[in-house]
């Protein structure tokens, strides 16, 4: 009689037809192209920023049938314009955001950083910059890239973190997973399944990830946040540390919009994060809600975005609270 296998050797029999299929699925769905990843928020990258070096581009505000000029440096940043490295004396307060720091919808010297400045120049204040970090789509996610890539060689001395708006929308799947399936060496390390076909069909199927990504409004229950909560806090802790690291104080905005809406859970997040941090915690929502009763501070047709009287209200309250907080040099210093 035949000595029986040994338990080893009968696991590994069992498991070769478990093999032999998957890998027939994994090059039979790899031959037919699916499940077919394709780019999220239009974007063929999970990083990206506004062409460089234009000057006067019309921007194309699809919501408002219009453009808007846009002018940026060499590095993709919108007017104010100002080189990468800080002239002796100066003082530059560095605005982070999405496309509403930006300034979508609004020409160059109507963005809030861009009245920003102009109001530190109207106060006689030649001697602070402001450099807008903002870009269109960005969360959080998108801006500890470019802190680590760009905007930290400007050597500003306050940073105001205003990834709040993009970061609380719904997609198909997060900004993390986005990374992950369009192969971004980054974050493929740390999550390997996601090179399966078998493995994203399966997940496609069972409707945790859709990898075909489209973006959901604002008001879709459905979907994943861009940045869930836990990634948000990961993302501001990354920020404020690489921040004050580099020499400058770090501020968390709640850039605000006409009504807090779908935005609420993450402004609540960025609350306690400064408090946990010790950072400094601008949130003009509750004074924006009701300015907007009043005045037409928004697009008609893009409620999402301010128009030039509304970036100009941004502008002043967060000159206000950066004087309040001592966080700009006393004259002649």
């Amino acid at each position: 009689m035949a000595p029986r296998p040994s338990l080893g050797r009968r696991l590994l029999y069992s498991l070769i037809p478990v093999l032999v299929v998957f890998g027939a699925a994994e090059l039979g769905l790899r031959g037919a192209g699916w499940p077919k990843v394709e780019a999220a928020f239009e974007h063929n990258s999970p990083f990206w920023t506004a062409d460089p070096d234009l000057e006067d581009f019309p921007m194309n505000h699809g919501e408002e049938n219009t453009t808007f000029p846009v002018t940026t440096n060499e590095e993709g940043l919108r007017v104010p314009l100002h080189a990468p490295d800080k002239p002796a004396g100066k003082h530059r307060v560095m605005t982070l955001g999405c496309s509403t720091t930006f300034g979508w919808g609004v020409a160059d010297a109507e963005s809030y950083p861009a009245r920003l400045e102009a109001l530190l120049r109207d106060k006689g204040r030649d001697d602070i910059e402001v450099i807008n970090g903002g870009q269109p789509g960005y969360t959080s996610f998108q801006g500890r890239w470019l802190w680590d890539r760009t905007l930290k060689h400007y050597e500003p001395d306050v940073v105001l973190i205003g990834y709040v708006v993009q970061d609380a929308r719904k997609a198909a799947y997060s900004d993390r997973s986005q990374a992950v399936l369009q192969q971004d060496a980054r974050y493929l390390k740390d999550n390997l399944l996601y090179r399966s076909k078998v493995y994203l069909g399966l997940r496609n199927m069972l409707g945790h990830v859709q990898v075909r990504a489209k973006e959901r409004g604002a008001q879709d229950v459905g979907g994943e946040y861009r940045v869930p909560p836990s990634d948000y806090v990961d993302n501001l802790r990354a920020l404020v540390s690489g921040i004050r690291e580099a020499g400058a104080t770090p501020v968390l905005f709640g850039y605000p919009l006409e009504r807090e809406g779908y935005t609420g859970q993450h402004r609540r997040i960025l609350k306690a994060a400064a408090e946990e941090l010790g950072v400094a915690h601008l949130d003009p929502q509750p004074r924006m809600d009701e300015a907007s009763r009043g005045q037409e501070l928004y697009f008609a047709r893009d409620r999402g975005h301010a128009n030039a009287a509304g970036n100009d209200r941004i502008a002043r309250w967060v000159l206000e609270f950066l004087e309040s907080q001592d966080l700009l040099p006393k004259e002649g210093a």
